[in-house]
């Protein structure tokens, strides 16, 4: 398609520029390939990583035990060929596919996958998705240091059959399969640098350039080689949307993750770029974290005046721009985003995914003024400000102590710091939360940010006090959501620790009936919007430009792309 006529006009003047810039800096030849993933991985560890950038280079570099289906997001054969499970849903048995090999010809067996789930469990390793296979036989044990290594309940039957055994039934484990932290790790180590990364995926790591790009190449030992329509993939790492737009008007690159808010309603209406641009609802939730370690933020007043002083309406419809939808629960379900899968596909003529992504019948609670309510029971017309009560915000701090706006009794506020990484739309969301609450309330806020790293760095040391955050789902279950705030999670990164919460969790992840399962997730998640530690923002949309010389993309509720399912249609420009 013709982009000459794009009519984002306001950054066509830098294309050049940025021309100029790229061949300054020395860059080898286009690959075949190029994706623009927003900012610097900053592990390419499975068992280190946590975030979206680093999952999309590494699901090219390593291949679980399955994959997910780019159309309905379903698992498929990965390295497992396949697999079942015991009429009490407490054996898991996976067939490997024959003769496996890693990138380095040697063969890769059930035993290597046992090696690395084993590793990622480990107390000692303390890798952030630790307790992702908590349910095993034996995890949570050896976790607590109650137990050893080789009472855990994963076994290599022989070098063909992996054996799983549950405690309690996992039904999502073929998704968690598929999933960056169970990507099997060589025993020689993760892929990280190229002249020693040994990879069992689609493509071989050929070279990583700091803060510019990582190449990978074809990876002639995998299993389904011949079916790897793409020779090359460069992995842009530029953390400017506008960079990001620029090198796709320019043809420099092929799919990019994010553009900026502003030329978002020029992406939708624009003949040219609107077949090119896609944006639909998904599995993630946006939101801030607080530290509960700090005062006095460890009063859950003052979270949730905090809270209810914030107008998502109006960020999503001054910042974001892209039909997000403003979040008053943290669950994002009933699952808007697969309904609008469905819809889409259907008129796509591509058919109805139906049954193959599991849809729990989930009622979320919702934050309003005085309390919880059901979110079923709110009419799209109250949605937008649902919670948004600042003079409701205003009594909670001045009970809490504290001085407000038209007040003259309490205590002055301390100033709070907003940590985010460093991204155009990350600041502007920001700036406006720090506008609404200065306004409301009377809290000065500062803003730091920082590089994805260092970012994520401080998230887990707790030095922050307000974090940006966002959480996509793992699996189609909102326990995926849930599962975070877990005491014993090493994402929770808040401090915040509830009893009844985890028991609840635990309940439900132990309960048999699904509409006993499904109300105690219910009841934990109001909890967790009545005195956790999270402010929930909005409902995230997809957002990238997607050049029509790719084939195999297709958006899917989990937004996951495997590159083993991409293509190019050479001639196209």
């Amino acid at each position: 398609m013709e982009r000459g006529k794009a009519v984002v006009g306001a950054f066509l003047g830098l294309l050049l520029a940025a021309a100029l810039l790229l061949m300054g800096w020395g860059v080898p030849p286009r690959a075949q390939l190029v994706i623009g993933i927003g900012t610097d991985p900053g592990t390419l560890d499975p068992h280190r990583a946590t975030g979206t950038p680093e999952a999309i280079v590494l699901r090219s570099l390593l291949e679980g035990l399955t994959v997910l289906d780019p159309r309905s997001a379903e698992p498929l054969p990965g390295q497992a060929q396949s697999w079942q499970v015991s009429t009490d849903g407490l054996r898991w048995t996976f067939q490997l596919r024959p003769d496996l090999l890693w990138s380095d010809g040697k063969a890769l067996t059930a035993g290597d996958f046992r090696r690395s789930w084993l590793d990622l469990l480990d107390p000692i390793n303390g890798c952030p998705y630790g307790d992702l296979l908590e349910q095993v036989k034996g995890a949570s044990e050896w976790r607590a240091g109650e137990g050893q290594r080789q009472q855990v309940g994963i076994t290599a039957i022989d070098p063909r059959t992996l054996r799983v055994d549950l405690r309690i039934p996992l039904p999502w484990l073929p998704f968690l399969a598929s999933q960056m932290p169970l990507l099997p790790v060589h025993s020689s180590g993760p892929p990280t640098r190229p002249e020693s990364a040994v990879v069992n995926g689609p493509y071989r790591l050929e070279s990583r350039r700091l803060r510019d790009r990582v190449r990978v190449v074809a990876n002639r030992h995998y299993h389904s080689a011949d079916e790897v329509a793409v020779e090359s993939i460069d992995f842009l790492a530029i953390e400017s949307a506008n960079t990001l737009l620029n090198l796709f008007a320019a043809g420099a690159a092929d799919w990019v993750r994010r553009v900026p808010p502003a030329v978002v309603p020029t992406l939708v209406t624009d003949p040219h770029w609107s077949p090119l641009f896609h944006a639909s609802p998904y599995l993630e939730i946006a939101f801030y974290r607080l530290n509960v370690t700090r005062p006095p933020l460890d009063d859950v007043r003052v979270r949730r005046a905090l809270s209810l002083a914030v107008d998502r309406q109006e960020i999503v419809e001054r910042v974001t721009r892209g039909g997000e939808q403003p979040a008053w629960s943290f669950v994002p379900w009933p699952a808007t985003a697969i309904e609008e899968f469905r819809r889409t596909r259907i008129a796509a003529g591509a058919g109805d995914p139906g049954s193959a992504v599991p849809l729990p019948r989930y009622r979320r609670p919702a934050i309003g003024v005085d309390g919880i309510v059901d979110a079923d029971a709110v009419s799209p017309a109250e949605w937008g400000t649902l919670g948004h009560h600042p003079e409701r915000a205003r009594a909670l701090l001045a009970e809490a102590g504290f001085q407000v706006p038209g007040s003259v009794g309490g205590e002055p506020i301390p100033p709070f710091e907003i940590l985010y990484n460093s991204s155009a739309s990350n600041t502007l969301v920001a700036e406006l939360l720090q506008a609404q609450w200065r306004r409301e309330l009377g809290v000065e806020v500062r803003l730091r940010n920082i590089e994805w790293k260092s970012y994520l760095d401080g998230q887990r040391a707790l030095d922050y006090d307000i974090s940006r955050s966002s959480w996509v789902a793992d699996y189609p279950d909102p326990m995926t959501f849930l599962a975070i705030f877990l005491s014993s999670s090493p994402n929770n990164r808040t401090g915040w620790s509830d009893g009844e919460y985890d028991d609840l969790l635990e309940a439900s992840m132990a309960a048999s009936d699904e509409e006993v399962r499904l109300e105690t997730m219910r009841r934990a998640e109001t909890i967790l919007l009545e005195r956790g530690p999270v402010i929930p923002l909005w409902y995230a949309v997809t957002g990238g430009l997607v050049s029509d010389r790719v084939t195999g993309f297709f958006g899917n509720p989990l937004d996951q792309h495997f590159s083993r399912f991409l293509g190019i249609e050479e001639g196209k420009r």
